[in-house]
């Protein structure tokens, strides 16, 4: 069988588990945004069965669900290696007049085919029965956890932080989501600590019994046709211990010997996609001569650089293949954002980072010559996800992007202080990123609100407006010593604005006027320190004011 089509057939059964995760990540969301709508501790206590309550009657009908709906399309798999891998060789039975039992009447192929599907039923099973997430609870350091411990204490305190206050809602939505994407949904060996995605454990399953009944065809074929030979398939970017066998003739014997027929890391086994086949010398002909396949291993081997990295054909296809996982893994953080209603531009900005991985892809594959494999990353069929527009690109720079989350809460930080003036997450990002100049002055006010140098109730757009009024009032004026002032500090302006408890005093202090200010800085007493150069007062009876004479940078004042 092609490795396309057997790709092609898998991946509708690996398509139903990879569903199943979304569905865990989506049902895990929606608790969280019931818990979003709680007001109170109290009410968190009444709600609490109900939100969180009956998780296994909920997670055990989804697995039921996934289940259900695979075994059709693994009959359907099975049927298609039969066909292919048996029925196909007929017309070699008849024209080495050896005998072909049709499968119909095949008892024993029958047999072996019905066992593995059973097995593979199996595994199936157990892979729903070891389901986890690996988690980073913050430390750095990931965690395996099991779903039902997902759901009793990681789900419990991520509701927690909600409800007592800890963390706004929108910041608890982002951490959960970031953290069950960056994981994925996993079958979790818990003895072993072994694990690997769901999706992925999925197609290991069938794909495992499906390279299992293709040898057993290949074995029993030979021993009929009478032959001990088998010809190894051949494929493109084969990994580097598969290539030095594949495309070759090999006894029985040599199967095992060199290409690891029966281990884990050879022939049939970990996601190997090559298959064998019966070889009867002086009649078969080889697909793939010698000469053929040196010059072929050395085109694979010669690299070709991306990003000022080197890739032979093998290390680019296992890097296509990080790349598809990745975007799968952004899809479901766009859709998870959306159903737990976050901020838009939290959901705009992981557009955009979605679409900043496409075009990566695209290059990517183009560079090295790959065919783009975007059914790979659409198993979701949610359609479009990226942004929509050049300007929406244009909106969002790669800084802005790869900051994202860390920007998210950055904004949360600074609305507790600044309140409402803000409009919205939007506006914050494209003034830190835009408006470099206002944001720094946003950064001071925050930090003299929580230092208690200034009052919260003062307001940003006030303190910005002092500022502007400084800047144009008194900002490059020469004082009555000839000091040109060429700007303000932070603590200059705190002065001015005053505040009803300085934490130094812990007394009122009030402010001071400009008018009065500049008023100092022209016809104000001179007072000057040797101890203390880098200092000038200018002195009346309504203030007192201190400049940098070496920068002209104005200092503090004080009101007498």
């Amino acid at each position: 069988m092609r490795e396309d089509y057997k790709k092609q057939l898998s991946s509708k059964i690996e398509k139903h588990f990879s569903n199943l995760e979304m569905r865990i990540m989506e049902d895990i969301v929606r608790r969280i945004r019931q818990t979003g709508e709680i007001t109170s501790t109290a009410d968190w206590q009444i709600n609490r069965l109900r939100i969180l309550g009956y998780s296994s009657e909920d997670i055990e009908k989804m697995l039921k669900e996934a289940l259900n709906k695979s075994y059709p399309e693994m009959f359907e798999l099975y049927d298609k290696v039969i066909d292919w891998e048996y029925v196909r060789n007929k017309d070699i039975y008849e024209q080495i007049n050896a005998e072909y039992i049709p499968f119909e009447e095949n008892y024993e192929l029958q047999q072996t085919v019905n066992a593995l599907i059973k097995q593979t039923g199996e595994d199936l099973q157990n892979i729903t029965q070891s389901l986890g997430f690996y988690l980073d609870y913050g430390n750095g350091k990931r965690v395996i956890t099991p779903l039902a411990e997902v759901y009793q204490k990681y789900l419990d305190a991520a509701c927690m932080d909600i409800v007592n206050g800890s963390f706004d809602y929108n910041t608890v939505l982002r951490r959960v989501v970031t953290q069950l994407t960056n994981s994925g949904l996993r079958q979790i060996d818990y003895a072993s600590c072994w694990h690997n995605r769901v999706d992925v454990a999925a197609r290991r399953a069938v794909m495992t019994g499906v390279s299992q009944l293709t040898g057993k065809i290949s074995d029993m074929n030979a021993e009929k046709l009478g032959t001990e030979y088998f010809e190894v398939a051949w494929h493109g970017g084969a990994r580097p211990s598969h290539a030095v066998w594949q495309g070759k003739v090999w006894s029985k014997k040599e199967l095992v010997t060199v290409c690891g027929l029966g281990t884990g890391p050879g022939l049939l086994g970990w996601n190997c996609y090559h298959e064998y086949y019966p070889f009867v010398k002086g009649f078969s002909e080889r697909n793939w001569t010698d000469e053929w396949l040196a010059d072929q291993n050395r085109k694979e081997n010669t690299p070709k650089t991306f990003n000022d990295k080197e890739y032979t054909l093998y290390e680019a296809k296992q890097r296509q293949r990080q790349m598809e996982t990745c975007m799968r893994a952004q899809r479901e953080k766009v859709q998870l954002l959306k159903r737990g209603g976050a901020d838009p531009d939290d959901i705009m900005i992981a557009k955009a980072k979605y679409q900043g991985q496409l075009n990566e892809y695209s290059r990517f594959c183009q560079k090295m010559g790959l065919t783009e494999e975007r059914e790979r990353i659409y198993y979701d069929m949610r359609g479009r996800i990226a942004t929509n527009t050049k300007m929406q690109n244009a909106r969002y720079t790669s800084d802005m992007i790869r900051n994202a989350d860390r920007d998210s809460k950055q904004y949360y930080s600074y609305k507790n202080i600044v309140g409402d003036e803000f409009a919205s997450l939007a506006d914050f990002r494209q003034m830190k990123y835009n408006k470099p100049k206002e944001f720094s002055l946003l950064t001071d006010y925050k930090k003299s609100v929580e230092n208690g140098m200034i009052s919260p109730l003062s307001g940003f757009k006030n303190y910005k407006k002092l500022h502007g009024k400084i800047e144009k009032n008194i900002v490059g004026m020469r004082t009555s010593n000839g000091i040109r002032i060429s700007g303000q500090s932070k603590h200059f302006i705190e002065r001015v604005i005053g505040t009803k408890e300085d934490p130094k005093t812990e007394r009122p202090r009030s402010g001071v006027e400009i008018e009065d200010i500049r008023y100092a800085l022209l016809y104000g007493q001179v007072r000057t320190r040797k101890r203390d150069p880098d200092s000038v007062k200018f002195v009346t009876d309504k203030c007192i004011v201190s400049v940098n004479p070496k920068t002209g940078i104005l200092i503090q004042c004080n009101p007498q």
